[in-house]
């Protein structure tokens, strides 16, 4: 007798997006336990290659799961996101979890007493919560590796990076193990491995969604949701932010404006480093303008003057990892991983005139970048120079320098975390490789959903190009 393919279905269930579950849960297609059901089979059938994940508490999820189903037995959904799958990045705490933070320093790290405000409101919601993904050690860089969990792997190309320091959350995403993951940004760290990963990635504005606690990154730290569309990122903004009086950053006014003039589009092929994107990536970031344009859009190229930035914000970031572990006898800090050890030596030799240049010139940044946007409404750019990159094996990874990632491969991501604009990246087609490459889409400051909404307007005209 012949039957349903038991892996097509559950292919089906998991590739289904965030108000597609809630319809198919309201409508008792199927339920949050069957859901969930799928996504741990399927975790744990491939999960040992991508190892997208450092903890995993599916008793509790479960839990969570049948509550939600209670729930909507009765009528009585919690939000756009009861039932739904959703992961958390090891740098947030998660209540009754570890938060280990990519780092053998705190691999006996005891369960967190409370979620993050960051993550509360998720559980309050009736997300399930069903695990934690990796991130590098305490997210210092953006390739996808860290000394306590080792390498994940991107699931379109298991040679390449996943990207960081949201590994995990781009990996598990990209290789359809539930439709969205919270992960943090502090100098692209969404952004990247959603490029990376063929996915959407939202860096809201800052503060949009509250994150304590703080670290040294902090001024520049922004959370953010991974996901397969942009209507499922604007879904999870809608749970995620929210005014917490912990983090001062967030008590922001909610609601904002928006005009009703058309959109004034500019865009930028050199931003933050100077480096200049790949052919490929440049052919394709024009065939999105273009698409634009015959949309009745007008789009013009803007000067951004920020091309010599990236050893600034490098200055800035080895600083922090100094303010990071200052306090730390050196016993502990010889446990960190050798990248970071260099990181702080690097910044401990930093002089203060060299630290005072640095925060000036980034300074001297926000000005250029306010007088574009004093002429645009968006601004697009690449996401990346090109593809994800061949992924440092671990034997590489243990021994490999520090080097300057935000001129290698974030000149475009970190400027709008020192701006603390809001910052989507989209899929914009493939290389010649097969691999992802990624689009940027950048608002005014406040204006998450104009983004948001130029996004899937994007989204839509790329789908049927």
């Amino acid at each position: 007798m012949g039957g349903v393919d038991p892996v097509a279905a559950r292919s089906e269930l998991l590739g289904l997006g965030c108000a597609q579950l809630a319809r198919a849960f309201r409508d008792e297609v199927c339920t949050p336990v069957d859901v969930l059901q799928a996504l741990r089979s399927a975790i744990e059938e491939d999960d040992s290659t991508i190892n997208a994940f450092c903890h995993l508490d599916w008793e509790h999820a479960f839990e969570a799961a049948r509550e939600s189903a209670l729930r909507y037995q009765a009528g009585t959904p919690l939000g756009p996101l009861d039932g739904v799958p959703v992961s958390v990045k090891d740098l947030s705490d998660v209540r009754g979890w570890p938060t280990r933070r990519g780092s053998l320093v705190l691999a006996d790290a005891g369960p967190a007493a409370d979620d993050a405000p960051g993550v509360a409101p998720l559980r309050r919601g009736g997300a399930v919560l069903f695990g934690k993904t990796t991130s590098t050690e305490f997210g210092w860089t953006i390739r996808s590796d860290n000394p306590l969990h080792g390498l994940t792997r991107n699931p379109l190309d298991p040679a390449r990076s996943a990207g960081g320091s949201s590994s995990g959350a781009a990996a598990h995403v990209a290789a359809g193990w539930g439709p969205l993951a919270l992960g943090s940004d502090a100098g692209g760290s969404v952004r990247l491995p959603a490029s990376y990963c063929g996915l959407v990635g939202f860096k809201p504005t800052f503060g949009a969604i509250p994150m304590v606690p703080s670290s040294a990154f902090a001024d520049f730290a922004h959370l953010g949701p991974l996901a397969r569309s942009v209507e499922d990122c604007r879904i999870a903004m809608e749970v995620l932010a929210h005014a917490d009086p912990v983090d001062l950053a967030s008590t922001f006014p909610r609601r904002q404006g928006e005009s009703n003039r058309p959109l004034r589009f500019g865009w930028s092929l050199l931003l933050g480093s100077g480096i200049e994107p790949s052919n490929e990536v440049a052919a394709a970031f024009h065939s999105s303008l273009d698409l634009l344009r015959t949309a009745g859009h007008e789009v013009h190229e803007v000067d951004a003057r920020s091309q010599d930035c990236a050893d600034a914000m490098w200055q800035i970031w080895r600083s922090r990892m100094v303010e990071s572990f200052m306090d730390w006898p050196e016993s502990q800090r010889l446990k960190l991983g050798l990248g970071l050890q260099q990181l702080y030596r690097e910044g401990q030799a930093m002089s203060i005139a060299d630290l005072s240049a640095a925060r000036n010139r980034l300074r001297k940044m926000q000005v250029d970048l306010g007088r574009v946007f004093n002429d645009v409404d968006i601004l697009l750019t690449p996401m990346a120079p090109g593809p994800a990159p061949i992924a440092l094996e671990p034997g590489q990874a243990n021994q490999a320098p520090a080097q300057n990632w935000f001129l290698q491969s974030g000149g475009y991501t970190y400027p709008f975390n020192i701006t603390g604009q809001p910052a989507l990246s989209l899929p914009m087609g493939r290389c010649s490789q097969g691999l992802p490459l990624g689009l940027q889409i950048v608002g005014h400051k406040f204006h998450d959903a104009r983004v948001l909404e130029t996004g899937a307007r994007l989204e839509a005209l790329l789908r049927s190009a």
